[in-house]
């Protein structure tokens, strides 16, 4: 049921649905044939690094950075960093100016993001970097001096600490160490040739100086690993200081839109100026309503210069995986550093005991094996550096190896505009929309279609549903015609409505104009006398009749003159084409009809014509217009209301019926008139079941034409 309402709605609104098809189907084909041609221009890029435990990682964190899809998405924000694109923008201005969008530098940024693509190739290490613009010179350029800089930023990333270590041991510690040794080895020298000192210590004192050398080595060790560690810590919390680390996230894509409060302000300030301008041409600068709009315009212009011209519509942010390194690097600092500070506490007090012993020596002995246990601290000192200053050439080398290999050069190929895909999706699309939009002002239409929909609003049971017809058409087929069987129900259900019905008159009425009440009488009459009834059919609408033409005799006679008691009832009844059928026009002398209607001579009309025939039908004017429909249903009493199918309801049908209850009219039922052959069921199966039968029955002209 759901369905077949929905279908109804889409058949019925098809002419919007075809229109708005073509339209955004159209406006695509135009905007693709018309737009510039594209040049995108390809690159693939790797990030060769080397293997062995002196590589370099700008991510310090082992179990991470050895997966390789992590590696390929930090080396995809590498790229795509808005430094990068800074860099590559900066170049471009002396290079190719004209490429570049936007005034200021962050727009010329969001400008080329937009253009540019960087992904990931599936199942590969690799990444496809694309640059698209309509000049394929561009394109090109713009994508080589972006991989340059991505280069430069990788090795700027890889090699810049491990360099700064190298040369720090290289010209601070070391040299350092190495006086130092030079020093201790001349004091022990000085001090045996000043003491005369020669030949080896005995065996005590040997064991004991090589306890303390042991300890004071210990100490110094971890003095010297303490003294790094704070170093690189020191480094890490300049790096975090940067400028390139110093925020947690950074920033990919700003998107900046238009201020709609203020464009919204810019338009009620245009009608309110124009307001005033009609205003003062027919009123005074001090007339309230100018004073009124002025004040007006001062509140708009006051709000609008609240507002600005642009509002963010859009960011994206990732982290900053310049400050993640950075911070790593520092926690690594920091714990190595505490390390090491606590094992030069644990080497320092056993240290102090073996001094503390060597003191109790004989001063010639003591002094030696304290100016050897310096020598052999300073000898042990500036070997650690030696090893660490090889230990730092070598990951130099490794930071050398890694880099950004650029397997494919930049290539520039014509993107295919694809105007046969694009027209489909924008058929297909375009028709779902207007599709929705047909349903939507399916739901939003508060039009009766259907016999439901008009019980539920004229509060009646429906008698019959009328098919959409010509204006004024009588029915010349008896009952082989979607009307002719529509007006058979109407008069079958009238036969059994009649044991309830006060007398055998009826009144066919409605509320609003245009909706087939004349017609509904003059065919509802015909089916009457078709069945063998007697049949009156009196026109009682003598504001606008129209029941004389349709049956073709003359209006000169009729109710009005009736009712005046100028003629009787045989003088104006007109006997029909249509056997047992007689009607009585309105006639052309009425110029007050609610009078006639009023007199006593219209109850004596309805009680004679009531004995003549087994049916009076009564036709009647617009009851939410005029009176007269209401003062003939108090006589007649059984009313049948007459409702025009596709009508929103505008309140005039709850009116018309509190009038009718007001004079105590029996309302017997209800016709649903200019029913659209899709909502009618019963027209839809008249039409697969009956047509042919129809076809085959003779035809014969049962009222004149005209």
């Amino acid at each position: 049921m759901e369905f077949w309402r929905h279908y109804l709605v889409l058949k019925r609104r098809w002419r919007i649905i075809a229109l708005v098809v073509v339209l955004c189907t159209g406006a695509v084909l135009v905007w693709s044939r018309t737009s510039p041609q594209q040049y995108e221009a390809v690159a693939v890029l790797r990030e060769q690094r080397p293997i062995g435990e002196m590589a370099t990682e700008i991510y310090p964190v082992r179990a991470l950075v050895n997966d390789p899809v992590l590696r390929q998405q930090n080396l995809l924000q590498l790229v795509a960093s808005n430094t990068v694109i800074g860099k590559t923008i900066s170049d471009l201005q002396f290079i190719r100016p004209g490429m570049l969008e936007g005034e200021t530098p962050s727009q010329q940024i969001l400008a080329f993001s937009d253009k540019l693509r960087v992904e990931p190739i599936p199942n590969t290490e690799y990444l496809r970097v694309r640059l698209r613009d309509s000049d394929p010179q561009n394109a090109l350029t713009g994508l080589s001096v972006l991989v340059a800089k991505a280069t430069e930023r990788y090795d700027e990333l890889y090699q810049g600490s491990v360099r700064a270590e190298r040369e720090r041991i290289e010209n601070e510690l070391l040299p350092s160490a190495k006086a130092d040794l030079e020093a201790k080895r001349k004091a022990l020298a000085d001090y045996k040739l000043a003491n005369r000192i020669s030949g080896d210590l005995n065996y005590q004192t040997q064991v004991l100086v090589q306890r303390a050398a042991q300890y004071r080595a210990n100490y110094d060790q971890a003095m010297v690993e303490m003294q790094e560690a704070r170093a690189r810590r020191i480094a890490a919390e300049q790096e975090l200081q940067s400028q390139y680390a110093r925020n947690e996230y950074e920033e990919l894509q700003r998107v900046v839109a238009t201020n709609p409060v203020l464009q919204q302000l810019r338009i009620d300030l245009a009608r309110a100026q124009a307001e005033l301008q009609k205003e003062l041409q027919t009123k005074a600068e001090r007339h309230p309503d100018v004073v009124a709009i002025k004040a007006q315009i001062a509140e708009i212009e006051a709000r609008m210069r609240a507002e600005s011209e642009q509002i963010l519509n859009s960011q994206t942010r990732s982290r900053n995986p310049i400050r993640d390194a950075a911070l790593q690097a520092y926690i690594s600092a920091r714990v190595a550093e505490d390390a090491a500070a606590k094992r030069a506490q644990a080497y320092y007090e056993p240290l102090q005991r073996a001094m503390a012993e060597l003191a109790d020596m004989p001063r010639k002995e003591a002094g030696l094996a304290r100016h050897e246990l310096a020598a052999r601290t300073a000898e042990q000192v500036y070997n650690l550096y030696l090893q660490k200053l090889e230990e730092a050439r070598a990951k130099e080398r490794g930071a050398q190896a890694a880099t950004l290999t650029l397997l494919d050069p930049p290539q520039v190929f014509v993107v295919p505009k694809q105007t046969a895909l694009k027209v489909a999706l924008a058929l297909l699309l375009s028709l779902l929309l207007a599709s929705s939009i047909a349903l939507l002002l399916g739901q939003l239409d508060t039009s009766v279609r259907t016999p439901e929909e008009a019980e539920r609003l004229l509060k009646l049971p429906v008698f019959a549903v009328i098919p959409l017809m010509k204006p004024n058409a009588l029915d010349k087929q008896d009952g082989f015609t979607p009307i002719g069987a529509s007006y058979q129900i109407l008069s079958t259900n009238l036969w059994y409505a009649s044991r309830q019905m006060q007398g055998s008159a009826v009144v066919i009425a409605s509320a609003e104009p245009n909706v087939g009440r004349s017609t509904t009488a003059a065919n509802l009459a015909i089916t009457l006398a078709r069945d063998g009834a007697r049949v009156l059919l009196v026109d009682g609408d003598m504001r606008q009749p129209t029941l004389h033409t349709r049956f073709g005799v003359d209006n000169s006679l009729g109710l009005a003159d009736v009712l005046a008691g100028e003629k009787s009832i045989e003088d104006v009844a007109v006997p029909t084409m249509i056997e047992g059928l007689v009607l009585i026009p309105a006639g052309s002398s009425a110029n007050n009809p609610v009078r006639l209607l009023r007199s006593p001579a219209m109850e004596q009309f309805i009680e004679r014509t009531t004995r003549l025939a087994d049916f009076v039908i009564f036709d009647s004017p617009a009851g939410a217009i005029f009176a007269d429909s209401t003062l003939i249903a108090a006589h007649v009493k059984n009313v049948i209301i007459v409702h025009a199918a596709g009508q929103p309801s505008r309140g005039a049908e709850a009116e018309f019926h509190a009038r009718l209850e007001q004079v105590g009219a029996n309302l017997v039922g209800a016709v649903l008139n200019k029913v659209r052959p899709e909502d009618s069921r019963g027209v839809y199966y008249y039409r697969r079941a009956y047509r042919e039968l129809a076809l085959r029955q003779p035809t014969s002209r049962a009222l004149p034409r005209g």
